[in-house]
């Protein structure tokens, strides 16, 4: 892949990492319009980023992602666009990158949860439209996937 396609790649997953960051904290919830642009995004730069056996990796990637995302769903445990967009990401990134993906994600997700919860004790009582502060049942798993997102597009190729 030349540096200009990442560059420009980069440039559209950024600004909608950060709107699913935004989606998902005021409303709880990743509209399935924001996961259609990383669609969009994926069909329009594979044929020109990578090969065919590594596009099949990624799509046994993304199938495999899909399932266990579907069983943490139906664990109630994940809600569903982040299921789907989770997916989609696996398209976005070479499988050899997976897994300093999910180590990012892990440690974003992390430091997301005791980011929300810091925020909800400091607001108790106070009125927000976050609905991800003030809704204290969910938690807004779009907080760290976005992070990673933004995190793996700025430091991952450093990393690897």
């Amino acid at each position: 892949m030349s540096a200009l396609h990442t560059i420009s790649i980069n440039w559209l997953t950024v600004p909608l990492f950060m709107a699913v960051i935004l989606y998902d904290m005021r409303f709880m919830r990743i509209p399935n319009w924001l996961v259609a642009l990383f669609v969009i995004v994926a069909v329009v730069s594979l044929p020109f980023s990578t090969g065919w056996i590594d596009l099949l990796w990624r799509l046994v990637a993304s199938a495999t992602t899909f399932l266990v995302c579907l069983l943490l769903f139906a664990g109630r445990l994940m809600g569903g666009g982040d299921v789907k967009l989770l997916t989609v990401l696996a398209l976005l990134i070479p499988v050899s990158a997976l897994p300093l993906f999910g180590v990012i994600l892990s440690l974003s997700i992390f430091v997301s949860v005791a980011a929300i919860y810091t925020a909800r004790r400091l607001t108790q009582g106070k009125p927000t439209r976050w609905k991800a502060i003030s809704d204290r049942k969910g938690f807004p798993l779009g907080l760290g996937i976005g992070s990673a997102g933004i995190v793996f597009v700025l430091i991952g190729p450093m990393l690897l």
